[in-house]
């Protein structure tokens, strides 16, 4: 059973890489397009498209609390089963997305209580 939460653990965090930056990519090419080349413009049309109606609203919203609800968890979890740098998953989540941080640190915590186990 432990292979297999590693298994899937593993492969939504390499998901968590390719899925989200091919989206970034075709958004890009999309602001390509449009002839947008300022960064700022860039990241001012991304953060509207996140608001652009409720729909879009209401999964940014939804997913804004399980971020923090999940920086909590990376927290007492790591400190509970003494992860080292536990807090590196927190800015993984922005630097790559949150479907690789997540799925990493429950990689890593999964490693982490079969070896306390052992």
């Amino acid at each position: 059973m432990q292979k297999l939460r590693l298994g899937l653990y593993g492969a939504i965090t390499a998901a968590g890489i390719g899925w989200p930056w091919y989206c970034i990519y075709k958004f890009v090419k999309e602001t390509e397009v449009l002839g947008l080349t300022d960064p700022i413009e860039i990241v001012n049309l991304f953060s509207a498209g996140v608001w652009a109606n409720a729909s879009a609203g209401f999964i940014a919203a939804d997913l804004t609390l399980v971020l923090i609800a999940s920086f909590i968890f990376y927290a007492a979890e790591g400190m509970r089963i003494g992860m080292k740098r536990w807090y590196l998953y927190i800015p993984f989540t922005f630097a790559i997305s949150f479907a690789f941080s997540f799925g990493l640190f429950m990689f890593n915590r999964e490693k982490l209580i079969a070896q306390n186990e052992a």
